[in-house]
């Protein structure tokens, strides 16, 4: 058996080594000893700074002070015990896609990544009339597993989830509590189709806890449950406003060790991707949304208006509800099936650094390339974005009233036009998805139906992070827009409290008594003054 030591200067020495085999090597050792590879993080640092934690697109400015990596519900449970008097505070995530600050800390990081797993549905503490009618269409999953990975295992029983991101490497309940989602104005946010949180959380003597959180009249029966699970530390709470609160909590409340979903049957989706200007694609955009046989539509714009059109150009999505064919059938644009190629991402960054009044142009002839009419997919191969998800962005979204589509646009494009005299450019398409309006009082979609639109900046543009927290203030001051929590944020407590006045309320009452010893506060929840509003609301 290694000595701490030696597993360390190997992992070190791997990390070196640009070999997928040894990257394997790597991963394997760290799940068989975990209790050494709390010394080590899996992935590299950034080697332009050297003293941040970087993994995928989250880069922490410090590197935590301690790493718990559990692979069941049970570990976790007896790592948060282990470590609760070494550390202030527990921070969350999975596989670190995000963009934001949600996961910060410089304290302890719980990694989620090999809790993957589907788990036994617990069907026999469900109400009677609740499992007659929703066992077969619900999945318990733990925390750290992907949309691709769920989706692959549901295929093999005929199933999909009901809602998806555009990227299948993205966890369930990492989107959930930031706010994710999919796009149809008839679909909830990836939150919506949660019917069960299991919360890792502590109560006010520092007890570890393990808490199902569910709807007031949920799908559990207290006393199958209590016996099923009789020990001290498991707790049924069948409470709307804890709820609502905990389904997007951005890791505020616990570690979310699993959850209970609605899945629907296997379907398949034909895609027509075209060209347009907004102005014209407007009355047409709004139609879709409503139209019975469409399941949603997304509209990527560039940001800038080329010379000769009066307003940008887009590129819709249509995804129709079809019934199974011979499959496959069609072919997507080659700007889908080369869009992700990093050749293309560094001519558009050359031309941003050295002739930036061409950046329209060639965004014009990127969303050109992605045009296709009549591909016959899976759903989950639908409504994944494909090879564009790899590319290297900074990215930022923020939701809005949907009926304000037009005035919202109009508006941002004529600041993006404004901001490149200060060497603020977007260097990407940009996105609007719509999303049914959501219960869950951080929700970025609460009590409204939404648009958000999300900016991507390619990495290495100029002063792309400025540019970001430009967009996203002036949707928060001008529209009310409410950031996705998973991309770049800089909301502050004026706008938080503005902006969330409905739902703050009742969120930061679920926080009093779920967070009462600060040991899942972080830098995020600095930034909103979540601890000093809790204190006087």
């Amino acid at each position: 058996m290694a000595t701490p030591l030696d597993y360390l200067n190997l992992v070190n020495a791997l990390r070196q080594m640009n070999s997928p085999a040894l990257q394997l090597q790597l991963q394997k050792m760290l799940e068989a000893q975990p209790e050494l590879a709390d010394t080590v993080a899996p992935t590299p640092t950034n080697p332009n700074a050297p003293n941040q934690y970087h993994r995928h697109n989250t880069t922490m400015p410090q590197w935590p002070k301690l790493f718990l990596r559990p692979r069941s519900e049970d570990e976790l449970v007896n790592m948060l015990e282990a470590k609760k008097n070494q550390v202030t505070s527990f921070r969350a995530m999975a596989e670190g896609f995000g963009f934001a600050n949600a996961a910060w800390t410089t304290d302890c990081l719980v990694q989620c990544f090999q809790m993957n797993d589907l788990l036994d549905l617990e069907a026999d503490t469900f109400h009677e009339e609740k499992e007659q009618e929703l066992a077969d269409d619900l999945v318990r999953v733990e925390s750290g597993i992907t949309f691709g990975k769920l989706n692959d295992a549901l295929a093999q029983i005929g199933k999909t989830v009901c809602q998806q991101p555009g990227y299948r490497d993205l966890t369930v309940v990492g989107c959930a509590s930031a706010g994710g989602h999919g796009s149809g104005l008839e679909l909830y946010g990836i939150a919506g189709w949660i019917e069960a949180v299991e919360l890792v959380t502590f109560d006010a003597q520092k007890n570890v806890r393990v808490m199902r959180i569910e709807r007031t009249d949920g799908l559990t029966d207290p006393a199958k449950y209590k016996k099923k699970h009789p020990e001290a530390k498991y707790v049924l709470r069948q409470d709307d406003a804890l709820f609502h609160a905990v389904r997007c909590g951005q890791g505020h409340f616990g570690i979310i060790s699993a959850v209970t979903l609605r899945t629907r049957p296997k379907f398949f989706l034909k895609e027509d991707r075209f060209i347009s200007t907004w102005d014209e694609a407007l009355p047409q955009i709004n139609q879709l949304l409503v139209h019975p046989a469409v399941h949603g539509i997304h509209v990527w714009i560039n940001p800038y208006v080329s010379t000769g059109k009066t307003s940008p150009t887009v590129l819709i999505t249509k995804l129709t509800k079809a019934t199974q064919q011979p499959w496959p059938w069609g072919v997507r644009g080659l700007g889908i099936l080369f869009g992700g190629r990093q050749i293309i991402t560094d001519f558009i960054g050359y031309q941003a650094a050295t002739d930036p009044k061409g950046v329209a142009a060639k965004l014009d002839f990127a969303l050109d390339a992605c045009r296709s009419t009549d591909v016959l997919m899976p759903s989950t191969q639908a409504l994944d974005f494909g090879p564009p998800n790899d590319l290297a962005v900074n990215a930022a979204s923020v939701g809005f009233d949907a009926s304000r589509a037009d005035e919202v646009l109009k508006g941002l494009v004529s600041q993006f036009d404004s901001w490149r005299s200060t060497n603020n450019w977007i260097t990407s398409p940009i996105g609007m998805r719509w999303v049914k309006a959501s219960e869950d009082y951080l929700s970025p979609q609460y009590q409204r139906d939404t648009i958000m639109l999300e900016v991507p900046i390619l990495k290495g543009t100029p002063n792309a992070v400025e540019t970001l927290n430009k967009y996203t203030n002036y949707m928060m001051d001008t529209f009310g827009g409410r950031p996705h929590w998973g991309q770049q944020n800089p909301m502050s407590r004026a706008q938080l409290e503005r902006n969330y006045a409905a739902g703050l309320p009742a969120f930061l009452a679920a926080f009093r008594e779920l967070n009462p010893l600060k040991l899942f506060d972080g830098p995020l929840t600095a930034q909103l003054g979540l601890r000093d509003l809790a204190q006087v609301s």
